[in-house]
Parts: C-alpha cells; structure tokens; sequence
C-alpha cells in the first residue's frame, strides 16, 4: 500500500547539460526554481544531451535532494518528477529509476520528457519546441501530449558555439583587441566573449543582413511588412504582449559595457552572435539550419493534416530563448519555404506564432522567466500525477517489478 503523498513534499528536478533547476513544494507553481545548479561544479556528466558520467550526475542529484532541499534520507517523504531529454535510452530510465529508490530512498518517481512540459507550461498540448542549450539545439514535435520522436533533430549548435563564434568577432575588432592588450587584468577570451553575450539586451538578432543578396528573401520581407497589420491583430488577441517583446526599438551602432572595473566599445557584430544556427557553414558545421530542422521535423510528423497547425504553436526555450529578435529571424527564414497562396488551404499554416507562458502565471508570465516553461510544465504535471499511486512509479511498484517498471508509468 502506498503512502498518501503532500503537495508540499513534490520534488520537481528538471536536468540540464549546463545548469539543472530544482524545487520543492508545488501549491504555489507561479515561482522560478528555487535551486539552480551549475554542472561545471559535477563536472559536467551530461554532453550531448548523453550521461557520460553516471557518479557525477547521481552526486548532482544528492547534492540537489540533500544538501539544497534538506530532504531526510531515512524518513524521505519526497516524490522526485525528473525531466529529461527525449534522447536518454530505456536504460536510462531504469538506471534513473533505480538510483532514486535504492540510493535515495523516495516513495515515488515519474520521468517525463522536456518538450511535452515546455508546451504544458505555455499551456498547449501540441507545438513545435526548440530547445537553446549550451551544446546543442534540439526541434522536438509534440501532437495531443504524444511525442513524435521520429521528428526529432538535433544541431550540434548552441551557447558554447556562440561564445566561440562570438570570440572570432570580438578578435577582428581591432581597437577592442588594442585595448585589452594593454591591459594586465583582462584578456579577450572565451569568459570575456560569453560574459558579454549573457548580458540583457546587448546581443539581439539581426534580420535580412544575411539575405541582402537573395532577391526572393527581399520579396518575402516586403510580403511580410504588408501583411504586419492582420498578423498584429492576431497576435494582439491571442497575447497583448507578444509584439511589444519584440519591439527593440532603435539599436546604437556601439554599446559600451563594463567588465572587470574597465569600460569596453562593443561593435554591431555583437548582432550576429546566433548567426551559425541560421547558417552553419559559418563555422563548417556540417548540419540543417534552425528552419530547416524545423522543417524537416514537421514534415516527419504524423499526421500529415496536423503539420500545418504545429507551426501555429512554436515554444523556444533554453538560455537563448529571451533573446531579441529571434522569433522574428526564425518566422522570417521559415517563411522562406512554407506553401504561400491568398487562397490559405489545409495544407498552409494561416500563421506563426510563438507561445510565452500564460498571463495568469502573474510572475512566470515576464519574458524573462520564458526559459522555465519546462520547469513550470514539470510542476503542474507533479500536482497531476503525484495525488494518485496509479499514476507514477511507487516505492510498492518498483519492489515488486524493479526498474523496468519505469516504462509501464510514464509518458
């Protein structure tokens, strides 16, 4: 018989190659996590979106229940709900399974995948996700809470390529380069690159410079100013506050910004930081750009009469997802190769549009906070599932059945 589980003992752990955010206590789910761990302290178990280091990443989780929480191991009344990249094998899910209940001792665990609770936090069942991370960007399809894992595509591209990238930028700055090198503190290298790029409002996306050449791209922009008007409308009924967060406004050609007690002149090349996800033969990635992944995962997706409707409902989240200008960049580039008639039939999408995590979550709802709609997905599904043993793995379940009965209760 399994014990009767308090909303203020669910454990919500949400797994990241760069950082991993946790909390306790679901009744109020308009929060942020109220742990953040950073993976360089566990030195980084999970590359790739693959565990390379089991000890690392099960002290990370420890130091998350134990330390940070202040969970008792021996009266551990904490069921733990993990999210976790589609990517993690069977295997991996009964070893997760296995380490929980024999190593930490909790009365209950669900595992769930990321881009199902990415669009439960912006309230949809069904979307396109893209996932930011620091080492890749994933395009995951999800229709009615069913993950198309046929659809999924990874690009070996993300935060830690942009910091590089970045970095040859900064390089060919030749007053920025003069500077530094006469200074003893300081030095033009990857934690100066990335420091400078995780500032708010400094690194935006740039679009159409990268298509000044290509006639049909220009058409397209010129379509897309004429029609402004009815997507405004649309957008402006559905979420007031989706075109104002796009709206920078005038950008200065330079932008000063201080580090380590030094001010520094940052050129308009700090536009073109996410450049290699639009065009990755900039750095000889041998990959699909960001709309063509999300192309080719939409046209893997099943249904075929769902397909038009998917990109009707885009979540992006990950560190980058706050960035200025990238839906915009994303929605200009797709639109490339969408079917496009004024006559709009089942098979073309009647628009675009990008889903932020709902008005009501009256905290969550700032665009900062965009990058935990998975955290807030997690939540919500623990207050769902953890109220009723039918539901997830019990302390009970896994005595009698061992780890392999972590496929008979998850999504």
């Amino acid at each position: 018989m399994s014990i009767a589980l308090r909303e203020e003992n669910f454990v919500v752990i949400n797994v990241g190659s760069k950082f991993t955010t946790a909390g306790i206590g679901m009744h109020d789910t308009n929060k942020p996590p109220s742990v953040i761990v950073n993976m360089d302290d566990f030195n980084n178990p999970i590359k790739n979106n693959e565990i390379t280091n089991w000890k690392d990443l099960e002290d990370c989780w420890h130091h998350i229940l134990f330390k940070e929480l202040g969970i008792k191991k021996s009266r551990n009344e904490s069921p733990v709900l993990i999210a976790v990249p589609v990517q993690w094998t069977k295997l991996d899910h009964e070893r997760i399974t296995q380490i929980f209940f024999e190593n930490f001792n909790v009365p209950g665990v669900y595992i769930a995948p990321q881009p199902l609770l990415t669009l439960f936090g912006c309230g949809t069942v069904s979307g396109i996700v893209v996932d930011i991370g620091s080492q890749t960007t994933d395009v995951n399809i999800v229709v009615d809470s069913n993950m198309q894992l046929q659809s999924t595509f990874s690009i070996p591209i993300g935060g830690d390529i942009f910091d590089a990238y970045f970095l040859q930028l900064l390089k060919k700055d030749t007053k920025l380069v003069s500077q530094i090198d006469n200074l003893t503190d300081v030095s033009l290298d990857i934690d100066f690159a990335r420091y400078v790029r995780e500032l708010p409002g400094i690194c935006n996306v740039s679009i159409g410079h990268e298509l000044a050449d290509n006639m049909a791209a220009a058409e397209l922009l010129n379509a897309m100013e004429e029609s402004e008007i009815v997507d405004e409308i649309l957008d402006e009924e559905q979420n007031p506050k989706k075109i104002e967060d796009e709206e920078v406004g005038e950008l200065p050609e330079t932008v000063d910004i201080e580090y380590k007690g030094h001010t520094f002149t940052i050129g308009p090349y700090r536009h073109d930081v996410l450049d290699p996800l639009f065009s990755p033969e900039l750095l000889d990635i041998d990959s699909p750009s960001l709309p063509e992944a999300m192309r080719l995962s939409a046209m893997n997706c099943e249904p075929p009469e769902i397909r038009p409707k998917l990109w009707e409902n885009i979540a992006i989240t990950g560190g980058c997802c706050n960035t200025f200008g990238l839906a915009r960049r994303i929605k200009t580039e797709v639109q490339l190769f969408l079917p496009h008639s004024e006559n709009a039939g089942d098979t073309q999408p009647r628009q675009l549009s990008f889903l932020r995590i709902a008005d009501y979550f009256t905290v969550l709802k700032d665009k900062k906070y965009q990058q935990y709609s998975t955290w807030l997905g997690a939540e919500i599904v623990a207050k769902l599932v953890f109220i009723d043993a039918k539901n997830y793995i019990s302390k009970v379940d896994y005595n009698e059945s061992g780890p392999s009965v972590v496929h008979t209760k998850a999504y």
